[in-house]
This record gives C-alpha cells, sequence and structure tokens, in this order.
C-alpha cells in the first residue's frame, strides 16, 4: 500500500523552519545537524513533489504552496501533541516539563524543586531553553522566563516587576573601590548579558542618570556568568531579584546602591493552551517568585546633579547671596534694639 502521509519528523521539521530565520536556527531547536535538517525538508518536498520554501535569496521563505501547507497541517500537529502529552501523563503519572533559562534553574529553581514537587505530589522536568518553540511544539508545558518577548501565540501572565541594582565587589580587581553613587557607574566598567538586551540602558535611563551613557564592556550568555565574573572583580553588574540572591547571602556580592529600580520587564509564567493554567504548580511558582529578597522593592531617587554654571552666573549668585546675608543681619540688628 502507498504511503498516504509524509514522516512525521519531516512535517515537525518544516513546521519549525517555517516560524525560523533560518534552517541553521531551526536545526538548533530541534537538535539536529544543519545537514540532518535538511535532509528532512528534502525528504518533505521530494514527498509532495512540490517546493515549500523558496532559496533563492538571502533567507528562506515560503512558497505560496508553503504558507497552504503550513496552516492546514498546523492545527492537525497541535492535536497530535496535545493527544500525546496526555496520554503520556496519564501513563507516567503527574508530569510538568518547565522551560527555563540556566541561570534561573541553577540560581533559583533547583534549591526549591524538591520543595515544589513534594508540595503537589508531580514530577518537575526542567526544560532549559529560552525558545518558545518548545511550547508549541509541546516539549514544554509551561515556561518560566523573565525579560521575555513573546509572540501572539504565546499566553504570558506577569508575575513580578523586574527591578534592579548594581552590584559589586567591596574592591574591585583594578584595586578601585566599588561605586556608591550613579555618577560612579561612569568610571566602572559594566557587565551585561545577551538577553534581555539593553537592560543597562533602561535601569540608567529609569534611575534619573543623565549624560553619555557608559558602554558594557563585557557581555556574557548567562546572567550567572555575569554574577561570577563581577564576584572576581571584572566590574559592576546588573542585579535581579531571583537571580542573585545566593551571591548577597553569602557575601560574594554587595550593592552599589540602597534602593533597585524597576526596569519594566518582568518574570512571566508563559504556556501555549489554556490547559496549562490549572497546573497547581502555577501558584506555587507565583508565591515562591513574590517572596523576593527586600532589596529588590522601591525605586531609587533619581539622581540630582549640580550642573556646572558661567562664571558670571556664579558671582551673580554669591553677590545675592551676599546681600540677603546682609539684610538678615540688619535685621537682627533692629531686633536687638526694639527688644532693648
Amino acid at each position: 500500500m502507498l504511503r498516504q502521509a509524509p514522516p512525521l519528523e519531516a512535517t515537525e521539521a518544516f513546521l519549525v523552519a517555517a516560524r525560523s530565520a533560518s534552517f541553521r536556527a531551526a536545526a538548533q531547536t530541534l537538535a539536529l545537524s544543519p545537514s540532518g535538517f535538511s535532509r528532512r525538508i528534502q525528504a518533505l518536498e521530494s514527498f509532495l513533489g512540490i517546493a515549500l520554501f523558496d532559496r533563492s535569496g538571502p533567507a528562506i521563505v515560503l512558497t505560496a504552496a508553503g504558507l497552504r501547507y503550513r496552516d492546514q497541517i498546523e492545527p492537525a500537529m497541535d492535536a497530535i501533541r496535545r493527544a500525546t502529552s496526555a496520554l503520556r501523563d496519564s501513563g507516567r503519572g503527574r508530569r510538568l516539563r518547565l522551560a527555563t533559562s540556566h541561570s534561573l534553574a541553577v540560581g533559583w529553581l533547583m534549591p526549591r524543586l524538591a520543595g515544589l514537587q513534594q508540595r503537589h505530589g508531580i514530577e518537575i522536568e526542567l526544560v532549559i531553553t529560552r525558545d518558545a518553540q518548545v511550547l508549541r511544539m509541546g516539549a514544554a508545558d509551561l515556561a518560566f522566563w523573565g525579560g521575555f518577548d513573546a509572540d501572539a501565540d504565546i499566553v504570558g501572565e506577569m508575575l513580578i516587576e523586574l527591578a534592579g541594582v548594581p552590584v559589586a565587589t567591596k574592591r574591585l580587581a583594578d584595586g578601585r573601590p566599588a561605586p556608591v553613587t550613579l555618577g560612579d557607574l561612569a568610571e566602572h566598567r559594566l557587565l551585561g548579558v545577551r538577553a534581555p538586551a539593553g537592560i543597562w540602558p533602561r535601569w540608567l535611563a529609569a534611575a534619573g542618570f543623565f549624560g553619555e551613557v557608559p558602554p558594557v564592556a563585557m557581555v556574557f550568555d548567562t546572567n550567572d556568568l555575569m554574577y561570577e565574573a563581577a564576584a572576581c572583580g571584572l566590574g559592576v553588574a546588573l542585579a535581579v531579584p531571583l537571580l542573585v540572591e545566593r551571591f548577597l547571602q553569602d557575601g560574594r556580592l554587595r550593592p552599589c546602591l540602597a534602593e533597585a529600580v524597576p526596569v519594566g520587564m518582568g518574570y512571566a509564567l508563559y504556556h501555549s493552551n489554556a490547559e496549562v493554567r490549572a497546573r497547581p504548580v502555577a501558584p506555587s511558582l507565583r508565591r515562591l517568585a513574590a517572596a523576593r529578597d527586600p532589596r529588590f522593592g522601591r525605586p531609587v531617587r533619581p539622581l540630582v546633579r549640580k550642573r556646572r554654571s558661567h562664571p558670571i552666573a556664579r558671582a551673580a549668585r554669591a553677590a545675592r547671596a551676599a546681600r540677603a546675608c546682609r539684610v538678615r543681619s540688619v535685621g537682627r540688628r533692629e531686633h536687638t534694639r526694639s527688644v532693648r
């Protein structure tokens, strides 16, 4: 009997490629080599007898046939994933696959994982990624990410607002003391992370810093690496709740300012369908995330610097101050005479 449907792995590769910027990025999502991924796409096109992608330009683009095929098979693939996930969970007991970043997993979730599993009687499997494809493909039930810009088909529920505070060692590797004011930050090496991008400029603007924004001297793949670098005295890192607590608790890092500043983003729970909202672990994550370090509470007051003025203006202010002083002095003498 002739085969009427293409291999499932080929259609899965096609749907991932349809949402990716390149075949290479799609291959990374599926943990395949670029050549292995291309063979799956070629096998599907050979089976259908039509090209699904236009490869003539610098980027891959779906053909008209590819667009129609994607729209028609995507709902069916979603139904297959949901049915597979439900059947697998019923056979293995209660199980939740939670996607999160490496830094959140190592620095915050791992110490709390056993308590979450015992409290709810479920097995939690961590999926280390910030790629929303794991939700679309059914490889994860729920995602817990910070500073993530989700697409319209991914539902997000904000848990807490991110507020940051600069942290450093008491004395940096170059021998200088840690900064103590916003103005001092311009004289130090700033450390940053690739994602979320632009968090330092956003934080400096919210804190009231004016002038030229200092560049980020070193950029790291994870927050954990950035905090380790700061703990070694390589520069000043921007600390956010949940990720930095263990560095503060063991004294390896200390806040440079007294209070934190909101950065306009937050931690959220993400899922691709409404059924996941009933999972009991979501409220527990919400409570744990809310019980954060009190140092990430209130916004810091903006820095007010004294601007240098023209010498004539300074002289005029000095003259006004002198006149005011003479007036107060005369007033005191007149008051003394009247009392006598």
